[in-house]
């Protein structure tokens, strides 16, 4: 189970992210530390550790810099494009490594990621931050929570100042199952610095896996204190004030919670929810207490007009006295919080670690999550008329028309609010954006196909047209790159094939083709050894042995005997 309560990765904002570090031993150049300077400046809320630059006028660390700008600005795609010009420039310096695994794991790319931490270390041992990076996301991802332990307890022993580094110890202590070890780090963490309200946030978390709820509210009101824009510890606090039968703090809790939640995020879904289920089982008890009080026709009216169908039964021919408390809305005495979904996870359907974009090949549109005015209430007439356009969008996409059963379904959703109609739009919905993945997927190949037919038949510029339609409908499609690449190449444009190339490899770096376009354009430019290394890559990346690795030797001992 992790820390967190967000979707994207648990809430465990543990670590002192240090996005360039040099160890070095020639002093920086003078405007190295202007720029570097305004970067520290600008951003304080990242350490950043810049003792030495060597040689600023490379091309290779001028690229470094840039990514790290566009890491500050929070342009992660684009930081990740420098960032890998960086590496390929200079394949000796660990900050680039580190710097490209921080940016591949604010997109989600946590695959890449770890690949880009362990290269770090492979170039320095005792990177600390690389260590503490690698350490928490092998944690989270609970690849290897042993070894994610011993990386940080080294994170530790080289920085043992740092509550960051003690607190990410604590993360993946509890990872591995040592939860003892774990509230141990992070009272270290608040011992060393008593504002660290994240220790403070996952220090209560172990005291709600243990149910010590009351200790476990001290901690969360604690965090909110330190930090009252923090939200993720809203909720578990909201929790345990249910857990000790404070519904009324709950209910508070989950307002304020609401307030400081945007728009779009859902984790506002989840809010509004418990704000309703809370508000409904406060007035039903309230109701529940009037079983003894007679009233007339106008209150019994109102009774059931404000209970609705599942509040209240009221048996036929019998008054107020007869009034039942149903089971969807139990007094707050009863509330079993067991069934609710909170006690494991504390947000319904929010994952406990970060995704990876292994699970989704394709950007997929967000939802629209406009949510109409608590205020508003369908007419009869509205929700007919909605239900109308729910039957036509299901016609739709039963005919194959998915795309205008996406539309049909984003307007009913954007005037439907909180309705049942409303959420079974949004069920919908999720499928339809999945089908026109899938979609999308099959004519990008299907362009594909057709360009490598032209390319045959030598007719290069129908051949690009569909190639570059294949990119439209699928972005990340690496072979589509590579495809597009070899025809460049043939055309003599060996500067957009080596553009192309990289592409591909970055994408796939198991794309054996891509190494022999890329190799051949280095012999057309003379560059023989690169040519060799980049050839014999395909070695390392190959599966099972086929005729392209059959070529590449053909072309290694070639270039070799210098014919």
């Amino acid at each position: 189970m992790g820390f967190g309560l967000g979707p994207c990765m648990p809430i465990h904002y543990r670590r002192k992210k240090d996005l360039i570090t040099h160890q070095g031993g020639k002093a920086m150049k003078r405007l190295g530390l202007m720029l570097l300077g305004c970067l520290l400046i600008g951003v304080p809320a990242f350490a950043l550790s810049l003792d030495t630059l060597p040689d600023y006028q490379d091309a290779g660390m001028r690229s470094l810099v840039r990514g790290t700008q566009k890491l500050q600005t929070g342009d992660f795609v684009n930081a990740i494009m420098d960032l890998r010009q960086a590496v390929r420039l200079r394949p000796d310096m660990p900050e680039a490594f580190h710097n490209l695994g921080f940016a591949f794991e604010k997109t989600g790319d946590n695959k890449n990621a770890v690949k880009a931490y362990e290269k770090a270390l492979a170039l320095n041992p005792n990177y600390p931050s690389a260590l503490n990076n690698l350490g928490f996301l092998l944690a989270t991802l609970e690849i290897d929570a042993q070894r994610a332990v011993q990386l940080c307890q080294r994170a530790v022993q080289l920085e043992p100042s740092s509550v960051n580094f003690r607190d990410s110890l604590g993360w993946a202590c509890y990872k591995a199952g040592r939860h003892d070890d774990a509230i141990s780090h992070f009272r270290a963490a608040i011992k060393a610095d008593p504002t660290f309200f994240k220790s403070y946030f996952n220090l209560g978390f172990c005291k709600f896996t243990r149910k010590n709820y009351a200790e476990a509210a001290s901690n969360f009101a604690s965090a909110i204190r330190l930090n009252s824009e923090y939200l993720k510890a809203y909720l578990p606090l909201a929790v345990c004030y249910e857990k000790t039968g404070q519904n009324g703090k709950a209910l508070y809790l989950y307002q304020q919670a609401l307030t400081k939640a945007s728009a779009d995020s859902p984790v506002r879904r989840h809010i509004e929810r418990e704000v309703k289920r809370l508000t409904q089982n406060n007035n039903a008890h309230y109701f529940s207490q009037m079983k003894q009080t007679q009233g007339s026709a106008t209150l019994t009216d109102f009774l059931k007009r404000k209970l609705g169908a599942g509040g209240a039964r009221f048996s036929k021919g019998r008054g107020i006295n007869s009034l039942e408390t149903s089971g969807t809305f139990p007094p707050v005495s009863t509330v079993n919080l067991s069934n609710t979904g909170l006690e494991s996870g504390l947000a319904i359907g929010l994952p406990s670690q970060a995704p990876s974009f292994e699970q989704s090949s394709l950007p997929v549109r967000r939802l629209p999550t406009t949510v109409a005015p608590a205020e508003r209430n369908l007419t009869v007439g509205d929700e007919r008329q909605l239900e109308k356009s729910y039957s036509l969008a299901k016609s739709y996409m039963d005919r194959g028309l998915i795309n205008e059963a996406g539309q049909e379904l984003e307007r009913i959703i954007a005037t439907s609010g909180g309705s049942t109609v409303g959420r079974q739009a949004r069920t919908l919905l999720l499928k339809v954006r999945k089908c026109q993945d899938e979609k999308n997927k099959d004519s990008a190949r299907t362009h594909l196909d057709m360009g490598k037919d032209f390319f045959r038949s030598a007719n290069y510029d129908m051949a690009e047209a569909e190639f570059q339609k294949a990119l439209q409908l699928s972005p990340e499609s690496a072979t589509a790159y590579k495809d597009l690449a070899l025809l460049h190449y043939n055309q003599g444009r060996f500067k957009d094939a080596y553009e192309e190339c990289k592409k591909a490899i970055a994408l796939d770096r198991t794309l054996k083709e891509a190494y022999i376009v890329l190799g051949s354009l280095y012999t057309k430019k003379g560059r023989i050894d690169e040519a060799i290394r980049t050839l014999r890559k395909i070695r390392d990346v190959s599966d099972s042995r086929d005729a392209v690795d059959e070529l590449a030797e053909r072309m290694i001992a070639s270039l070799n005997s210098g014919s």
